[in-house]
């Protein structure tokens, strides 16, 4: 059994540190490798490494125990500076368990909380482990008080969270650098060892679905071939079987696999892996998805149900642009607000109200929903789980980046999305238009005028109900003239107080309803629903 599990952290908490601490076997892509990340001393991306675990006691789903002899762990080094925050959204499909690594000395910092928000996204139901790192840096005499006193301070932000009963907190050393250039040699790394195996839990690791694998590393060997490395995210594949890579539009036959350097023949759920097929430029496939055949397709728009991050100050609101995270893909895309029934499930054919901005108070009574439509096509399988950005917000502010997240409802594979999927749509807007009586005609009709322009046109609004402020109901018959003018047909005639305001047969003039007092006029109101997506542009009441 493979367990992969996120290491996050704030920039500098000693993330890779503790990776090199705990594992036993390297990867391709690990240890910041990358030349860009050995001069700058930071995570710039993923990196992966692993080791085994004996006797582990593994909770299952039903929250009954199996022990494993041996569970190999692979750990997935995520980078925490700000700017990267992308980078650990992409890996975050393919965790199953997190580690939190915290500063002993500096606590929760900017980056650590929304490493928190990530693993309430990503593994909702499981336990978290806390790393305290760097307790080195503490002296001896006042170790054990400075540990206590940090604890407790991480306590208090985690019982805000939904992990409040699920956190264990490790006070560890991974070997980190000091100031004066000397590194500190590792502690109570076994400890951690030993927390690991009381609470790792038996993901899904069910293969009968297509084959869908998470490339974050591609290389070639001469006379090899191509490698890929990455995570198996669904299903299963051999060696001989054919799969897809949809960045160079073709299909490949596998020639051999290697889990950490060991080879295998058929890799399912969960397995980290390489996978070796026949020449192609690795240039082309930086980071992304293969799969089986056929699966994989480019969506141009999706409906989600959308749960926002509560500690995201800043409006969401209809007709904005988030950076949305979608499998390995990071896109910008516009959203637009609906709203159905509280716990309700979503359905094509029924009608949502449109929602102009979310709100709590809204959320508490709704159920709400959002479209979101692609500035570019992601490529992506069919059920994708989201997450909403926006990370062109200063990367010095303390603020929170992540938005918004859910999993994908209904997708929209078609080009053409907004002329076959949008009209299907049936999002309504509710919709005033208010007017003045005129004059009373005879003893049910009257003339009003200021619900639409002279340049209207008339049919749309024929037979539409209407209501006078003084309490009657009525419909429009027509227009009267051609200046803007409605004849109204009001249904059990007018009421004394309507009669009294319109005592005078003359019609009022214009300046004389602008300059009248509201209170001494009738006003007219015309309530209906606009569908946002519908072509023939009508209204519905």
């Amino acid at each position: 059994m493979n367990i992969n599990i996120g290491v996050l952290g704030h920039v500098d908490s000693g993330k890779t540190s503790l990776c090199k601490a705990l594992s036993t076997t390297a990867s391709t892509a690990c240890f910041d490798k990358n030349p860009q990340s050995q001069s700058r001393g930071i995570t710039l991306d993923l990196g992966f490494s692993s080791f085994l675990l004996d006797r582990v006691e593994a909770i299952q789903n039903e929250g009954d125990t199996t022990i494993t002899n041996e569970t190999q762990i692979t750990l997935v080094d995520c980078p925490g500076h700000a700017s990267l925050i992308r980078t650990i959204i992409g890996g975050a499909s393919i965790i199953d368990m997190i580690i939190l690594v915290v500063d002993a000395v500096k606590g929760v910092q900017t980056q650590t909380a929304e490493c928190i928000i990530l693993a309430e996204i990503v593994c909702p139901d499981r336990p978290i482990i806390i790393a305290l790192n760097k307790i080195d840096q503490f002296t001896l005499e006042s170790r054990t008080k400075s540990i206590e006193k940090v604890t407790k301070k991480l306590m208090a932000t985690m019982n805000k969270t939904t992990f409040s009963d699920r956190v264990t907190i490790v006070p560890v050393s991974a070997g980190c650098s000091s100031e004066s250039g000397e590194v500190s040699q590792p502690l109570n790394i076994d400890n951690l060892r030993d927390v690991l195996r009381k609470l790792i839990t038996v993901p899904d690791r069910s293969s009968n679905a297509s084959f869908l694998f998470s490339v974050d590393h591609c290389f070639s060997i001469r006379g090899k071939g191509t490698i890929m490395t990455g995570t198996c995210l669904e299903g299963s594949a051999a060696v001989n079987d054919k799969i897809e890579i949809p960045a160079i539009s073709q299909e490949k036959k596998i020639k051999s696999i290697q889990v950490f350097k060991k080879p295998v023949e058929r890799i399912s759920k969960g397995d980290r892996a390489g996978i070796c097929v026949t020449q192609f430029d690795p240039h082309l496939l930086e980071r992304g998805l293969v799969s089986t055949p056929g699966l994989l397709k480019h969506l141009y728009a999706c409906v989600l149900k959308l749960t926002k991050v509560p500690y995201f100050k800043h409006p969401i609101a209809s007709k904005s642009k988030f950076h949305v995270v979608i499998g390995h893909e990071t896109v910008m895309a516009r959203i637009t607000l609906f709203m159905g029934e509280l716990g309700s499930i979503f359905d094509i054919s029924r009608e949502y109200e449109y929602l102009q901005e979310y709100s709590e108070d809204v959320s508490a009574s709704k159920t709400i929903f959002a479209l979101l439509e692609f500035e570019r096509p992601a490529l992506v399988s069919t059920k994708a789980a989201i997450i909403g950005s926006k990370l062109d917000i200063d990367v010095n502010s303390s603020s929170c980046r992540i938005a918004f997240h859910g999993q994908s409802l209904l997708n929209s594979t078609d080009p053409k999305y907004t002329e076959n999927l949008l009209p299907s749509l049936r999002i309504f807007k509710h919709k005033t238009k208010t007017g003045v009586v005129e004059r009373i005609a005879s003893e049910d009709t009257c003339v009003c005028r200021g619900i639409i322009k002279k340049e209207t046109n008339i049919d749309k609004f024929v037979d539409l109900k209407v209501s006078l402020s003084t309490g009657e109901k009525g419909r429009i018959l027509g227009s009267f003239g051609s200046s803007g003018k409605l004849k109204l047909q009001i249904a059990d005639g007018f009421s004394d107080e309507c009669k009294e305001k319109y005592k005078s047969s003359k019609k009022l003039s214009k300046r004389a309803l602008e300059e009248a007092d509201e209170s001494d006029l009738v006003i007219v109101s015309l309530n209906f629903k606009k569908y946002m997506f519908s072509p023939s542009k009508g209204f519905i009441q």
